[in-house]
């Protein structure tokens, strides 16, 4: 902002009888006094020959001022002394503060300097223990991780591969973003998706073995399953024959015979329970039928807990399917005659597998998914009947056939 102006001096009239001079030196004076431009006046004064007159006029102005500031002086003469003494009284005081400052801060720098070091000692032992605290939560934790990794291990050495995965989860979970060595965190890093692999590799390869077993099992149970069948078809029809019997006989009042017959039926039947448990007793694993689906239900549970459930289902029926598709293949080498009872009791033990997998295996296999089977297994069969009858040229063998599968069912 600009400084503002002294306000403008009114310029008196002189008379008549004043000089022209008078006149320029008031006017010279009211044009300083209110800071206006004096290039007009020096203009003049230069273009009339005059400038003596000019500087006779400032000089008269300069005089007249320095009279007003020896008149103001004289006015507040008292104040400046009074103000120049206070002043002094201050700078006195002002010394006297510095120097009780000065004496303060040096006190309080010797008393405060072991307090100071104290407390960067105090800061220290802190910071030390701290990182001290840390460490042992630090190695607390990698003792922890440790031992998991040694159960992980054990597990993984007894072939107990669910709770080794537990274990592989926990230390995922739990540890793995916890712990504060970057070298170890690489390592299970790197080392859990090997341990899930090796795993998985580990109970495919039994999954394998065991689809190899289940077929040389598969024929044993089919001829098992028929052979049951078979007796227990002959039991009905002798039952009925002796039903028949009986009912004559009652018919002649003869009715002890009765007795005898209910006698009979409850010996045959234990001793088809007799048969039944010593085959068992001969099979290759648990179960009543004797045989073991362990391995499968393992390795099921496996890729469950792997998160690949869906993925090994379709795994099992893609070769259980592949297996029932081989057990069509008719040999040419030798006459179907001699090899339709293991054709047809592979197929029967197959599907008594298949019916225990689907009551026992959690989900495994679909009663749909069976169904499939079983129609393509009907379709295949009497694809290879049709086929092996056109090439039969004696009854005798085409009933023994058809002997064997009715009286199979």
């Amino acid at each position: 902002m600009n400084p503002s102006k002294p306000p403008r001096r009114k310029v008196v009239q002189a008379n008549g009888d004043d000089s022209g001079d008078k006149q320029d030196q008031l006017l010279l004076s009211s044009a300083i006094c209110n800071n206006e431009d004096l290039g007009p006046f020096i203009r003049k004064a230069f273009a009339s020959g005059k400038p003596e007159t000019l500087q006779h006029h400032l000089k008269h102005f300069a005089r007249s001022k320095e009279s007003e500031i020896e008149e103001v002086c004289k006015a507040h003469y008292q104040d400046f002394i009074l103000a120049v003494d206070d002043l002094r009284s201050l700078l006195s005081e002002v010394e006297s503060l510095k120097s009780s400052l000065s004496d303060s801060n040096s006190k309080l720098q010797s008393v405060a300097r072991p307090l100071l070091t104290s407390l960067d000692s105090f800061v220290e032992t802190r910071n030390v223990s701290r990182n001290v605290n840390l460490a042992i939560e630090s190695v607390g934790a990698c003792v922890q991780l440790t031992e998991v990794c040694s159960r992980a291990n054990s597990h993984l050495s007894g072939d107990n591969f669910y709770m080794a995965l537990k274990c592989v989860d926990t230390i995922e979970r739990d540890y793995l973003d916890k712990t504060s060595s970057s070298t170890l965190k690489k390592m299970l890093e790197k080392k859990i998706p090997e341990i899930r692999s090796y795993i998985e590799r580990k109970v495919n390869k039994e999954f394998g073995d065991w689809l190899v077993e289940i077929r040389v099992v598969s024929r044993n149970l089919g001829q098992l399953a028929i052979g049951q069948a078979s007796s227990a078809r002959q039991r009905e029809e002798d039952l009925r024959i002796k039903q028949r019997q009986a009912e004559e006989q009652s018919r002649l009042s003869v009715r002890d015979c009765i007795y005898a017959l209910e006698e009979e039926d409850e010996d045959g039947i234990a001793a088809g329970i007799g048969d039944e448990a010593h085959s068992n007793g001969n099979g290759n694993g648990g179960g009543v039928l004797g045989f073991d689906l362990t391995p499968l239900y393992r390795a099921y549970h496996i890729h469950q807990t792997l998160g690949l459930e869906d993925g090994f289902k379709q795994y099992y029926f893609e070769n259980r399917k592949l297996q029932l598709t081989s057990d069509f293949q008719v040999s040419s080498m030798t006459p179907f005659l001699e090899s339709h009872q293991t054709f047809f009791a592979q197929i029967a033990g197959f599907f008594v597998v298949e019916d225990r997998v689907y009551r026992t295996g959690g989900g495994l296999i679909s009663k749909m998914e069976v169904e499939n089977l079983w129609e393509i297994a009907v379709s295949k069969m009497c694809s290879v009947l049709e086929d092996q009858f056109s090439r039969m040229q004696t009854a005798n063998h085409l009933l023994l056939i058809k002997d064997y599968i009715v009286g199979s069912r």
